[in-house]
């Protein structure tokens, strides 16, 4: 175990050095990073390709139409001027000082449903927008987007990875409901503060630009922007936020009405029917029934960011694939003076090693949940303690982390600074939470 966690501490530094110092494009140095890490874990150089690739289509399986139909729609926003009149509507509303906290309220409600990776592609042009016109850097506004969207889908069922935690460690979902959603008050509380506050200082190329161009949006929009509805314009990424909803609420069944909306509440489904919408409002707004231009240049705008989040998911199915986590497990779990806190910190073990809250939050309750009679708390703090430790942290084996990289082109060094270490203070923040719920004498 301790030459599989020294190897993946040298190629995730190496990795690192080579993207931000030795100018080496992320897609290479992420297949050179899990080819390396395959063989020195010993998977032989066949597994090794084997899982890289079988990671690469498993990423890209879902999301690489839902981000090139989530571009699509952005496209149609900026060229009727939908993201001028959304982020002005926002603003009126809220203003400019309380705009991170709407943002990651509106991130909490939205991943309820709606997986983390394809809420954020929807938020997409809305997001730009809001820091364009508030004139706020961006990564104030999409990050307590992101602190909101992370917090439901770790700690709220019926999102699937607090869902299995419950069946696994026989929670109550009720009483687990209850104390994760005071939980997400701290959780969300950290991550947005630690965006307004700290984050403000990184200023992005698309922070520095004097027009909308980098945004796509257009000065000629303004123009746009006094006309039509922005509860028109919201609903190509509201439709499909519904219909995702739908199909995570309503039990699946073999009717031909419980199949119907199987169909349309996949996330591809869901967001093609808003691509479809963005498509109508396109040829009612500009008159124009011709917008293949706009598919070409949502899908160009696309390749970059679908590659190099499959690479990122790819690295990560290969970290897996070593077994660490169960090494992991295995050690920590037998270390009894961590007493209190072995959920929280195997869970963040597992999160830091491979990348993926859905593996760290099984993993964790699969491990703990012979043993959750034994712990001095109830099996649901047993399950806000493993969810808090999940948010803790994420790095360059994670897929979001390179979806954030590409999206706003924010370099690598700069994301540790600020996402990596914001997914630090949430964990730590929820911990807080836990520690009060303590004092209270709830267990």
């Amino acid at each position: 175990m301790v030459f599989q966690l020294i190897a993946i501490l040298v190629i995730l530094i190496l990795l690192v050095v080579s993207i931000s110092r030795w100018g080496l494009h992320p897609f290479i140095a992420l297949i050179l990073a899990a080819i390396s890490l395959g063989l020195l874990v010993g998977l032989g150089g066949k597994t090794t390709v084997e899982v890289l690739l079988n990671g690469f289509g498993a990423t890209l399986k879902w999301i690489a139409i839902v981000v090139i139909l989530g571009a699509f729609i952005g496209e149609v926003l900026n060229e009727t001027g939908g993201a001028i009149r959304i982020s002005d509507g926002v603003l009126r509303w809220v203003g400019q000082k309380k705009l991170p906290w709407a943002m990651g309220i509106t991130g909490y409600l939205v991943s309820i449903p709606v997986f983390v990776d394809v809420a954020y592609i929807l938020f997409q042009p809305v997001t730009e927008a809001l820091a364009k016109r508030s004139s706020t850097p961006v990564l104030v506004v999409g990050l307590a987007l992101t602190a909101g969207l992370t917090v439901s889908h770790t700690l709220m069922p019926p999102t699937p990875g607090p869902l299995a935690v419950a069946s696994l460690l026989d929670a109550n979902i009720g009483r687990m409901l209850l104390i994760n959603t005071f939980l997400a008050i701290f959780v969300v509380s950290g991550g947005v503060l630690w965006a307004k506050l700290y984050c403000k200082k990184f200023m992005l190329p698309f922070d520095n630009t004097d027009n909308f161009q980098k945004a796509g949006l257009y000065v000629q929009n303004d123009v746009k922007s006094k006309k039509g509805s922005v509860f028109l314009d919201l609903m190509p990424i509201l439709v499909p936020i519904i219909l995702m909803g739908t199909g995570a609420f309503l039990e699946s069944n073999q009717s031909k009405l419980g199949q119907l909306f199987d169909f349309i509440s996949t996330p591809m489904i869901a967001v093609l029917t808003g691509g479809g919408i963005a498509a109508f409002q396109y040829m009612v707004v500009t008159r124009k029934s011709n917008f293949s231009k706009l598919v070409e240049s949502a899908i160009v705008k696309s390749a970059l960011v679908i590659m190099i989040t499959g690479a990122g998911g790819a690295f990560g199915y290969v970290i897996r694939e070593s077994g660490v986590q169960d090494s992991i497990g295995t050690y920590f779990s037998s270390l009894p003076y961590i007493g209190i806190l072995l959920p929280f910190l195997l869970a963040a073990i597992l999160t830091s090693a491979t990348g993926s809250i859905t593996v760290s939050l099984i993993g964790t309750a699969s491990i703990l949940g012979p043993m959750a009679s034994n712990m001095p708390y109830s099996t649901e703090m047993l399950a806000a303690l493993i969810g808090c430790g999940s948010f803790c942290i994420f790095h360059a084996n994670s897929s979001f982390f390179w979806l954030l990289n590409r999206l706003h082109d924010v370099p690598v060094n700069t994301l540790y600074k600020t996402y990596t270490l914001q997914s630090l203070i949430m964990g730590l923040s929820g911990l807080l939470g836990i520690g009060i719920l303590f004092l209270t004498g709830i267990r």
